[in-house]
């Protein structure tokens, strides 16, 4: 419950601004890194996923930290979910850029707001 007080106005603030403050995700990362280290086989490929998509373009620095600190401290729900939670996300951004007829690819946007329905499922499973 407390990591989702911290997320939610994190998400917020990158939904306004664009930026996902360091001053939040890198705590929650070093603290997920010194309790879960060394993590399984799954939270280190989806750790690799996301450092690509970063490195490719398709996801900002921020967003990208901000799910690595979520994922490292709440391990146990990471691999399947993640990709249900990219796919659902990613799905309602097509249907709103759809409805207000925006282009479907080539927008730049805020993804930080994802990591709120993933941190809602991980407490309804908990």
């Amino acid at each position: 419950m407390l990591l989702l007080v911290l997320v939610l106005p994190v998400s917020l603030y990158d939904l306004r601004t664009g930026r996902v403050p360091n001053g939040v995700t890198l705590p929650i990362l070093a603290a997920g890194l010194l309790v879960n280290f060394p993590g399984s086989a799954s939270l280190w490929l989806i750790s690799l996923i996301l450092y690509s998509a970063w490195q490719s373009g398709w996801m900002a620095a921020g967003d990208a930290k901000l799910w690595l600190a979520v994922l490292w401290l709440l391990p146990d729900s990471a691999p399947h979910m993640v990709f249900l939670v990219f796919f659902a996300t990613g799905l309602l951004q097509i249907i709103l850029r759809r409805l207000k007829g925006q282009p479907l690819t080539g927008i730049r946007s805020p993804g930080a707001w994802r990591t709120i329905p993933f941190l809602l499922w991980s407490l309804y499973a908990h």
